[in-house]
């Protein structure tokens, strides 16, 4: 029999945890206003569309940790001499404030899939077909995550989240976000290599796009790596599962914003390469003028390639 945790020490670990995370989050996002307000020039809607994703996860992290910290201090003070202690009030699932945070997890993970998926689709140059699978599991997981939060009321007291009523539609949920995890992660690394190996005899330059597919798969690689332990914890029926649990929230924040701040610096970098690059070489600089002059349809005929300077054009208008 695997040793258990108490929940008294599950609660407590679980919050030290996520407030450690909260902090992380916080620092990212501070990160993400200052790239939103210095960089605002080389930005187009779809970067602010992004900067605006990010504010929610924020806000909903802030709100998860909070009623975390509030949870605790009622269970280990307000109620410290009710009937089980700490643990009784922590550990029920029917009261209000258990229900409300667990809906504000569920609802950061269903968005940040959400995410996921939408860049998926525009880094593969707005083909639908590549999202067919991952828009399938985000209803999946919209069901199973809403359902749970749905029966927790109708939970009777002392049962736990390893009741068999519940059992079905958590493993669901945690499966669902492990695997859209690894498959939007995995289509959006795929295509930039992809499209990289294809466009490579065409460049002039020694610039190419696997560092952005590192930047997607190290970022994401801490949310994939705890909601798949968590998945396993939950299928033994640990009570140390719920040390994970609390953390995926700020988590999910964390790999949102550390993929939008990475690249956006990476692109200012670029940038800012090209400007130096320019001022020392005139003739660079007359051929970022001539990039940006009217241009007119010109017939070409091209017999060999074509597949690969499809794929380069289809990405560059993606990004």
């Amino acid at each position: 029999m695997v040793s258990q945790l108490s929940f008294e020490k599950v609660f407590i670990v679980s919050l030290w945890l996520e407030s450690l995370m909260y902090g992380f989050l916080l620092c990212l996002f501070l990160a993400s206003v200052y790239v939103n307000i210095t960089l605002r020039r080389h930005q187009d809607g779809h970067s602010r569309i992004m900067f605006y994703i990010g504010i929610a996860m924020f806000l909903m992290a802030s709100i998860h940790v909070s009623m975390n910290c509030y949870r605790l201090v009622e269970g280990y003070v307000t109620h410290r001499s009710d009937p089980g202690g700490p643990a009784a009030y922590l550990g029920a699932l029917a009261p209000w404030h258990h229900v409300f945070k667990d809906t504000i997890y569920a609802s950061q993970e269903i968005f940040g899939d959400a995410v996921a998926i939408y860049r998926t689709y525009v880094i593969w140059g707005r083909n639908w077909r590549a999202i067919i699978l991952p828009a399938a599991l985000l209803i999946v997981g919209l069901i199973s995550g809403y359902s749970v939060c749905g029966l927790y009321p109708t939970e009777a007291a002392g049962r736990t989240v390893f009741d068999p009523r519940l059992q079905h539609w958590i493993s669901t949920f945690y499966a669902v976000s492990f695997v859209q995890s690894f498959l939007t992660t995995g289509l959006m690394a795929f295509r930039i290599w992809q499209t990289d190996r294809r466009s490579k005899k065409y460049r002039a330059d020694k610039g190419n796009l696997l560092p952005v597919m590192r930047i997607l798969i190290e970022s994401a690689a801490l949310q994939l790596l705890v909601e798949f332990i968590l998945l396993i914890m939950y299928a033994i029926n640990l009570n140390a599962q719920f040390i994970l649990l609390e953390i995926v929230t700020p988590i999910v924040g964390i790999t949102f914003n550390a993929i939008t701040i990475r690249i956006a610096f990476r692109s200012s970098e670029s940038m800012s390469n090209f400007t130096r690059s320019s001022e020392a070489n005139p003739s660079a600089h007359a051929i970022g003028e001539a990039r940006s002059m009217p241009m007119r349809h010109i017939k070409i005929n091209i017999n060999q390639e074509t597949e690969a300077v499809a794929d380069t054009e289809s990405f560059s208008e993606a990004k």
